[in-house]
């Protein structure tokens, strides 16, 4: 319990200071001491708690513009990917999305926004994809966050639509996984035990984003997203 409050603790670091990263961060170490049955609708519930503590104080500088179609797509395509999981073996779509995220971060190193904002159409497209990969391989976040670090001017507004994009997803989640009847007593007293860490951590990282520079934040982000490239295409690999 020492060793899963303290993962819980770092993924709550990770979350208040990028806005993604809890579930990364949490679900593949968890797992290695707790059954994954309970690990992941726990984690679910502590990213509606870990959403709660800092999207009221975000919210105002949320991009909707962006974030509506983005959200509209992914609700309309979940279904869609979940259903294409049936037919499609989930490895090798998770080495396509690793390799091609690889490349997102090395292109967003080197040219760190668009010159132009993309217009509706690419943003519904965008929202579709995620939807197809989350209900696909469970992995919506890639082509969100590389979207908002490339697309938004400041980092915190990119930061809060991120935010509020997990927080959405999270809620909608664990709304599934209670239809499911995975949130069970042990689910609820393992998510108490862990819920002050995360709470802690997810307070500390949104002090850190409050004094770190703006390249900061973006290189701690693209780090971010490159592990999770890496996750993707390691699971591949092992199966």
């Amino acid at each position: 319990m020492a060793a899963a409050v303290a993962i819980a603790a770092f993924a709550g670091v990770l979350r208040g200071f990028t806005g993604f990263g809890l579930a990364l961060a949490a679900v593949p170490a968890l797992t290695l001491i707790l059954p994954p049955r309970e690990v992941v609708p726990c984690v679910l519930l502590l990213q509606v708690v870990a959403g709660l503590q800092l999207v009221p104080s975000t919210r105002h500088v949320v991009d909707w513009v962006a974030l509506v179609p983005i959200l509209a797509g992914a609700v309309v395509a979940t279904p869609i990917g979940t259903a294409v999981l049936a037919e499609v073996p989930s490895d090798p779509m998770r080495m396509a999305i690793g390799v091609v995220l690889l490349v997102a971060v090395a292109l967003l190193w080197r040219t760190p926004t668009f010159q132009t904002r993309p217009g509706l159409a690419v943003r519904l497209a965008l929202g579709v994809v995620s939807g197809l990969l989350n209900g696909g391989t469970a992995m919506a976040g890639p082509p969100v966050i590389a979207y908002f670090l490339a697309a938004s001017d400041r980092v915190d507004v990119g930061r809060a639509s991120l935010l509020m994009y997990f927080f959405l997803l999270s809620v909608a989640g664990t709304a599934a996984a209670v239809f499911a009847g995975l949130i069970t007593a042990r689910t609820l007293v393992l998510g108490a035990m862990l819920l002050p860490a995360i709470v802690v951590g997810n307070g500390i990282g949104h002090r850190l984003f409050g004094r770190a520079s703006a390249e900061a934040y973006r290189r701690v982000a693209l780090a971010l997203l490159a592990a999770m490239a890496v996750v993707a295409i390691g699971r591949s690999l092992l199966g």
